[in-house]
């Protein structure tokens, strides 16, 4: 019962930390509205692959690697140019002529790439990352301190669950949500998507200007 409950605190955990708005939940919550629920779903999948890789590697202590200037260069670097696209492609589609904004070629157009731009979204974001080692790295080290090695390969399971939950969430609701919004409503919140991606990666310069000096 008491490995039950402490799984359930990490899946709980997962949640949490999934939930605030960032790059990653803005392009899941635009996708599921302007591509349906599969295409949400594959950046949603991309994503989790993303942060499974990066828990691995704190699991494994490879935080030292993270911690390398020039690696930090190269992904703020890829996120500035991410989620710079990201922003902008939001943003034109915001404003597309076309009297049916969410046509089937564009939807098209976005699938293609749908599970990349999850997985690039995940691992080249610097912050999120510093933010994992911080909270799942702190946790990790509490979990083996008190148990076995298998317990807290179990309750790290319990975190991606949770992560896994919050994504099938966003889909499911983007995706009905879009059923009973007005062509102009979906317009702006593609709009807003698209600005706060380009925040996002304005937000990243910065930063690399920070570690440049």
């Amino acid at each position: 019962m008491e490995i039950l409950l402490t799984f359930t605190h990490y899946v709980v955990l997962g949640l949490s930390l999934a939930a605030p708005i960032g790059p990653m939940n803005l392009e899941v919550i635009k996708r599921g509205i302007t591509s349906g629920f599969l295409q949400a779903w594959y950046v949603g999948l991309g994503g989790l692959s993303g942060d499974i890789i990066i828990l691995i590697g704190i699991f494994f202590g490879l935080h030292q690697v993270i911690e390398l200037t020039y690696v930090q260069i190269v992904m703020y670097v890829v996120g500035i140019f991410m989620l710079g696209y990201l922003g902008i492609s939001s943003i034109k589609l915001a404003f597309s002529k076309a009297t049916n904004l969410y046509r089937q070629e564009e939807i098209t157009k976005q699938g293609n790439n749908a599970y990349l731009t999850g997985f690039l979204i995940a691992i080249a974001n610097p912050l999120s990352l510093f933010f994992w080692f911080g909270v799942f790295g702190t946790s990790l080290k509490v979990l083996m301190e008190v148990n076995s090695t298998i317990i807290s390969l179990v309750c790290s399971f319990g975190i991606i669950f949770g992560l896994f939950l919050w994504n099938l969430n966003l889909c499911f609701t983007s995706h009905f949500s879009k059923k009973i919004m007005s062509e102009r409503f979906m317009r702006g919140i593609t709009l807003l998507a698209g600005i706060f991606l380009f925040g996002y990666a304005v937000n990243f310069v910065y930063h690399l200007f920070q570690l440049l000096a």
